[in-house]
């Protein structure tokens, strides 16, 4: 192998076996064979390519960049590089903690650290997001310690811990893309973790190779790309796209630009670069679904584990800033909450589990704000009077014909009418009317129907005389109350955009009459709408995301939901808004709770009229 020295400027040079350190400048080396020419600086961990050059980490000389000669451009002593636009992600040997650095030719700008951690750092990666356009990024350790973090919102670095995840043993390396993070260990092969912030912490093995020699994986243009410690390269599947034919096996690290690639080889920790002819795999990008940022979010969950369940909004009749948010925690009672998150009465009523309103119902004489919800103790039904400030009173509690008590919803046909319609997980629906009776309400039941299998979710449109229930594992019945004996029809069947299992269902009625049926698609962590008058068209989908500056996370796995049109609030509030519950709440980790957002934004998202 041949050595040429290029711009030595005032250094030193030092030769060691197999490598060469500089004292002070970098210095340029190129170095000939029938494949490679060394391109980098010694003492070197991980190369990215920034703009139209590379970019090196080096554990002696900081950063340094290729632009025809080798400059130091931050000092430092940097291992683990990953970059993404004009950030750059390392990790700052002399005080153990991850940099991020904003990169600019005149202006290289260290960025505030990220605190200290509790866990060694053996590996980093970015993680941009389109849905958000929000930066994340991911650390961890060989003994499968992981950390997700937010690092910019709204174009701002405020590094904020987003959850910890529990990772494959022997971790060595990690890459995202497509929403998925890959990390390479060499027992068994690569694993796949789920990587949207509020995603399950579970993962799959997705290559199986076990003994493998896989020291890095990357990504270009929409392709995994592994490399072995020989230079060889493979795609995700365990298929060899390339070998730099080395002679040797001591590759540390790879990456990827077109048709160049790089290799940190690890005796002299230099980098060497040759070409090879990749070829980006071509296919359809993936939809992307709209994410709305939290603006609200509740008081968390007074135990671990799922615990929250359904929401309802009680809307103030004169001050909408003053409304409330009801919640069931399914544990032992029921909730209730300010605008602003705050949690301001507990009720023990037992394991509720769905909960509805009705507002001014004239019960016995006078008009009534009525809370009710399935009660699965005694499968029965508890029921609340509220009063004009928002607060709860428990009346006697009901008894049903249910032997399993499960979702619940209200119905009002008229102004001095009101209806209960509880659920059985075994597609048994009860309809029960609700009476005025020595203060408090007697619940007699007046029919029943079912579903052929599990239902939960359900509501009920008044003005149309139509109630809308979500069988879980199939799609939306809509039956037609209007008649004696309500014939069920299957309207919406989950496939497509609507993603079993069917949560909760509710009705943002417009004030010109026309309305939205907004479901919750727990199996993808979305929201739908749907016309509610036929053909029941679909209309749009959406996430609730992360509200970086608020330290908000976003919701998944969403049980219930409500919505409203009604004012409760000025502003943005005015047209009302949506609540959902969260079934794994983070930015970070914490107890269960509930988000909301203001029916404007989703307005605007979505771009509806």
């Amino acid at each position: 192998m041949n050595l040429t020295i290029k711009n030595i400027k005032n250094s030193y040079l030092w030769l060691a076996i197999g490598g060469l350190c500089v004292s002070g400048i970098a210095v340029a080396v190129t170095a000939t064979s029938d494949k490679l020419t060394l391109v980098g600086p010694a003492a070197g961990s991980q190369a990215a390519k920034w703009r139209d050059n590379w970019l090196f980490a080096s554990e002696q000389q900081g950063l340094v960049l290729a632009d025809g000669e080798l400059k130091n451009i931050v000092p430092g002593q940097f291992e683990h590089l990953d970059i993404w636009g004009d950030i750059a992600l390392t990790y700052d040997m002399q005080v153990d903690q991850v940099q991020g650095i904003k990169l600019d030719v005149d202006n290289m700008q260290r960025l505030p650290l990220l605190p200290k951690r509790q866990i060694q750092v053996d590996w980093l990666c970015l993680q941009p997001r389109a849905a958000d356009k929000n930066l994340y990024a991911w650390i961890g350790n060989e003994e499968g310690q992981a950390e997700q973090w937010l690092l910019m919102s709204e174009q701002q670095w405020q590094p904020q811990l987003l959850r910890s995840l529990s990772v494959v043993m022997g971790a060595l390396t990690c890459t995202v893309d497509a929403e998925q993070l890959y990390v390479v260990e060499n027992q068994q092969g690569v694993w796949q973790y789920p990587a949207a912030p509020n995603s399950p912490a579970e993962g799959q093995l997705v290559l199986h190779h076990s003994d493998n020699d896989y020291i890095d994986i990357g990504q270009f243009a929409g392709q995994i790309l592994l490399s072995d410690n020989s230079g060889q390269v493979f795609d995700i599947d365990g298929n060899s796209l390339f070998s730099a034919n080395l002679g040797i096996d001591d590759i540390e690290s790879f990456a990827v630009d077109g048709q160049q690639i790089t290799y940190l080889v690890d005796s002299d920790k230099s980098y060497y670069q040759s070409e090879w002819p990749f070829q980006p795999l071509t296919s359809a990008p993936d939809e992307l679904i709209v994410e709305i940022p939290t603006q609200v979010e509740s008081a968390i969950a007074d135990r671990a584990g799922d615990t929250m369940d359904d929401p309802a909004i009680w809307v103030h009749p004169t001050e909408p800033s003053l409304s409330r948010i009801l919640g069931t925690n399914k544990r032992w009672g029921l909730l209730s909450f300010d605008m602003q998150g705050n949690q301001v009465q507990q009720l023990a009523a037992g394991r509720v589990n769905n909960v509805d309103i009705r507002q001014r119902v004239k019960l016995g004489g006078e008009y009534r704000d009525i809370a009710v919800a399935s009660n699965r103790d005694r499968n029965s039904l508890s029921i609340f009077a509220i009063d004009g400030q928002g607060q709860l009173t428990q009346l006697l509690e009901q008894a049903t014909s249910l032997s399993d008590i499960y979702g619940l919803c209200l119905y009002q046909p008229t102004e001095d009418s009101l209806y209960a319609f509880a659920n059985d997980k075994s597609g048994l629906i009860s309809q029960l009317a609700l009476t005025w009776d020595n203060d408090h309400l007697k619940a007699t039941e007046v029919q029943r129907f079912t579903v052929p299998s599990q239902p939960e979710g359900c509501v009920v449109d008044d003005r149309t005389q139509r109630l809308f229930v979500g069988e879980e594992n199939v799609g939306i019945w809509l039956f037609d109350l209007s008649g004696s004996q309500p014939q069920g029809n299957m309207i919406i069947i989950a496939g497509g955009p609507l993603v079993a299992d069917i949560e909760g269902l509710d009705l943002y009625q417009h004030p010109n009459g026309d309305a939205y049926l907004v479901v919750s698609s727990q199996g993808n962590d979305s929201y739908l709408l749907y016309d509610a008058q036929p053909p029941f068209a679909y209309v749009s989908r959406f996430r609730i995301g992360v509200n970086g500056s608020k330290g908000h996370d976003g919701s998944a796995e969403t049980d219930g939901l409500a919505v409203t049109s009604s004012a409760v609030g000025t502003g943005v509030w005015s047209d009302g808004m949506l609540v959902v519950q969260d079934g794994r709440n983070r930015l970070p980790d914490e107890h269960q709770n509930f988000k909301w957002v203001p029916w404007q934004i989703v307005q605007q998202k979505l771009n509806l009229p």
